[in-house]
């Protein structure tokens, strides 16, 4: 099984690498069974904005954990009959 690590904590300059952007991009890339390991700042990135993207793309939140201002969440590619 193929883990992506995505660190969006950081909001470089330009429109191009926007942190929703290469988190939409990394979640529609994914293929079944994969998982998308995502850490951000609230203030960047907010966990709707995640559970949002997230969805749209066929995923599933399996682990959330805030610390202070930092999410770490873990999005799975699922097959949305079964559940898996």
């Amino acid at each position: 099984m193929r883990v992506i690590e995505v660190d969006l904590r950081e909001q470089p300059k330009g429109c191009k690498e926007h942190p929703l952007i290469r988190l939409k991009r990394e979640a529609e890339s994914l293929s079944m069974g994969e998982e998308l390991r995502v850490v951000s700042d609230e203030d960047v990135v907010p966990l709707e904005a995640i559970r949002i993207i997230a969805s749209r793309a066929g995923l599933k939140l399996t682990k959330t954990r805030t610390i202070g201002k930092t999410l770490e969440v873990v999005l799975r590619k699922t097959n949305r009959l079964s559940g898996d």
